[in-house]
């Protein structure tokens, strides 16, 4: 069950993304952030009508840290997209992002099985596959150190989710949304984009953003509520090969041999890991 609640995570973060995408093509990135996170936190209480939830003082310490993890690596992201390519940023930060994760459970002595950890190697190899894209310019240096960083400060964020106790339910979503957006309403005192997107063509995609964002989150706290917190990022973090496929079919955009070998390679990952689950 964890491991079909994170792939669902994974295809809605996919499609969130694909979405924000959109709404970047119009208006700056932090605009098209912060509109999105806006929407899934005036969205994420009606999460606490889905499963039971109690008020435990450490896991709402834990959540609001996740929150602001999450919150600096979307900043880092979106950074290391505007000084770099795609394809250098991207693929550094799905990778540090799955593996930090895999890290914590490792120090922790949680040892996946043999099946369960090639599943989680080849869905890091796929990972790289289908983030990369050739082209573009910018400071390789510069968007590698912010793919970097953003990665590390997501799979904090996850590392943290996995640390959060099953009868909290999902109380820990809201907080983190509402951690999240405090941060970007400060970092926005101190920029001149504009706070939410502008324009329909803009801020109708940014909702959607949003809206899918918050079930994907939600999805993914029950799936770390419910398994190891190696297998479930691993799953998670393939969020990347759902928005590419969406580019291919709406964006009518070329899916190159690599990435097709990826989105293969995810399959193969997420069914090995299922059988040695």
């Amino acid at each position: 069950m964890a491991l079909l609640l994170a792939v669902v995570s994974a295809v809605l973060l996919g499609t969130s993304d694909f979405f924000a995408a959109r709404a970047a093509r119009t208006t700056s990135s932090i605009t098209v952030t912060r509109t999105a996170v806006a929407v899934s936190t005036l969205l994420s209480p009606l999460l606490l009508f889905v499963v039971d939830w109690s008020w435990i003082g450490r896991d709402v310490v834990i959540a609001l840290a996740s929150g602001i993890g999450m919150t600096t690596g979307l900043l880092l992201l979106y950074r290391g997209y505007s000084v770099a390519r795609m394809g250098v940023v991207a693929p550094m930060s799905s990778v540090l992002l799955a593996a930090v994760p895999v890290v914590v459970d490792l120090v922790r002595g949680d040892t996946p099985g043999p099946l369960s950890a090639a599943g989680m190697a080849i869905g890091v190899v796929a990972l790289v596959l289908t983030g990369y894209t050739p082209g573009g310019s910018g400071s390789v240096r510069l968007g590698a150190v912010l793919g970097v960083t953003s990665g590390i400060a997501f799979g904090v964020a996850f590392a943290l989710m996995g640390e959060v106790g099953e009868d909290s339910g999902l109380l820990p979503v809201v907080l983190q949304r509402l951690a999240g957006i405090t941060m970007l309403a400060v970092v926005g005192v101190f920029g001149s984009a504009p706070f939410f997107a502008p324009d329909r063509v803009s801020w109708r995609p940014a909702i959607a953003a949003g809206a899918i964002a918050v079930v994907a989150i939600a999805s993914l706290q029950l799936a770390f509520q419910r398994g190891s917190s190696g297998p479930v990022s691993v799953a998670a973090s393939q969020f990347a090969t759902a928005a590419v496929v969406l580019s291919v079919l709406f964006n009518r955009e070329r899916m190159r041999w690599w990435q097709g070998t990826g989105v293969a390679a995810t399959a193969l990952g997420v069914a090995l890991m299922a059988v040695g689950a």
